[in-house]
């Protein structure tokens, strides 16, 4: 090809804001970096493990946040390769959370000014790159240079210096500067509610079920990783509890009962482990930091609390439960705006498991819930394989039952009107599956029949055996059933 190819400007506004859903997942990008990093500073034995840390500090009076680790940090020789190039990681996609090279440039879209600042064990210098992010925006509304390309717009925002620094230091810090000021990035609320259920956290030490957590699935083949982080000055720790509140209309307090864990095999391999808490199933638990199943892959949040719900018979359910979904399988490869994965073999097979769990979960749900809210006849409706088996005292439900909806249930709790309208489902089923009976099994036994045709056919067949000797008549109804 003789065409030199020229990226534009504008690729780095795609990989900056518009990358990612919310400016805060800015937090997640750099936390896994971070992460990475102390993983292969213990890996060399730089320090005690307990040594190390994540701290992430928000300067309101200056409007400022900085994003430090005290991990591998960056030789000298690589930092500027490293934190300029674009999409051209060394790191590998089976031993690190970030591997795209594109995650660092995250902070471009919502500061005046990037640093990066990072110095290696055994090296007197720390090296400085600076993005000057006010300028790119400018460069980026300017029509008259719509040709310009990533090239030069990165030569003119990306300064670089190297500085004195002790030589036992190791460390990376993000420094964002000028903060965009509706971004949510400096409300610390939002971004210590974001960082306690995305980031790779230990669970609480008040939180009782922790050890039973990690034991179990130490032996089922997994050992969770999670660092120390801290947010103006404070450790953060992951939000579940022992107990908790649930449904939304009658706010009653749950507790964990047992926990229990899952393990999905892909061949020989494991591919992923679950574990969720057995609790009453009261209904949705309230508190969004904890509801659902949370998918992770070394430990940070793929997704949000949602991400399940559709692999659930019924959305809703999966708001009923709490637990985590670790990925393992280094196939299972999330996608750049890290809410969901690849889509390969992998991840079919795995969704098809995680399905099957869902289901049988969703009827351990729904068995509590008839056991809890129903009267024994109404039980027994809902167990019921055929019409025979209806309660005469369920009859008079039938008249309002096809009319009946969740709203005529106001002030009932959750599991309540789960039960109450299963058994009004069954209801109509099994009633109308007894008014389409006729008296030939030919035609009760074909599925595909409507009532209206069953009625329809079953006359016509009255007036065959009227007409005809009965094996011949005999003859006819089969061979016509047989036609439908």
């Amino acid at each position: 090809m003789n065409h030199e190819l020229v990226i534009g400007k504008y690729t780095l506004e795609s990989l900056t804001n518009g990358m990612y859903a919310s400016p805060l997942d800015l937090y997640r990008e750099y936390i896994q970096n971070a992460a990475d990093s102390i993983d292969t500073a213990i890996a060399e034995g730089l320090e005690r493990p307990d040594y190390f840390e994540i701290v992430i500090n928000l300067n309101l009076e200056k409007n400022s946040l900085s994003i430090f680790d005290n991990g591998h940090g960056l030789c000298q020789k690589e930092a500027i390769s490293t934190l300029i190039d674009i999409g051209n990681s060394n790191k590998r996609r089976a031993q690190n959370r970030g591997f795209r090279g594109i995650g660092r440039l995250a902070g471009l879209g919502y500061c005046d000014e990037l640093i990066f600042v990072t110095s290696f064990s055994g090296e007197n210098t720390k090296t400085l790159i600076h993005y000057n992010a006010k300028l790119l925006r400018e460069l980026l509304l300017t029509s008259s240079k719509d040709n310009i390309s990533v090239h030069d717009v990165m030569n003119q925002i990306i300064s670089v210096e190297a500085l004195a620094e002790k030589a036992s230091r190791h460390y990376f810090e993000v420094k964002m500067l000028g903060v965009t000021s509706n971004s949510g990035l400096m409300d610390e609320g939002r971004v210590r509610d974001y960082l306690i259920q995305h980031s790779p956290l230990p669970f609480g030490k008040d939180f009782k079920w922790s050890s039973i957590i990690q034991e179990k699935l130490r032996i089922s083949g997994y050992t969770v990783p999670a660092y120390c982080i801290c947010l103006n000055g404070e450790e953060l720790y992951k939000p579940y509890s022992d107990r908790f509140v649930s449904d939304r209309v009658k706010k009653i307090t749950d507790s964990i009962q047992d926990i229990r864990v899952e393990k999905f095999y892909r061949g020989k391999a494991l591919s992923a482990v679950l574990w969720y808490a057995h609790t009453a199933f009261y209904g949705t638990i309230n508190d969004n930091a904890i509801k659902g199943i949370r998918v992770r892959q070394g430990n940070i949040l793929i997704g949000d609390k949602s991400t399940c719900n559709s692999y659930f018979k019924e959305d809703r359910f999966n708001g009923w439960i709490m637990g985590e979904l670790y990925v393992l399988d280094p196939d299972l490869i999330a996608n750049s705006r890290r809410d969901d994965f690849e889509k390969n073999e992998a991840y079919y097979e795995l969704i098809e498991m995680f399905k099957e769990w869902a289901f049988s979960v969703s009827k351990d749900i729904r068995r509590i819930s008839y056991e809890r809210s129903l009267s024994r006849e109404k039980r027994a409706v809902v167990e019921a394989q055929s019409f025979e088996d209806v309660n005469d005292l369920c009859y008079e439900d039938y008249s309002y039952a096809e009319e009946i909806t969740e709203s005529d249930f106001l002030g009932s709790s959750e599991s309540e009107i789960v039960a109450e309208m299963d058994y009004m489902d069954r209801l109509s089923s099994l009633i109308d599956q007894k008014k389409s009976q006729t008296k030939y099994r030919a035609l009760n036994i074909n599925l595909k029949l409507t009532m209206e045709q069953r009625k329809v056919l079953e006359r016509v067949f009255d007036l065959i055996q009227q007409e005809y000797e009965s094996s011949d008549a005999e003859k006819f109804i089969t061979t016509i059933a047989r036609s439908f």
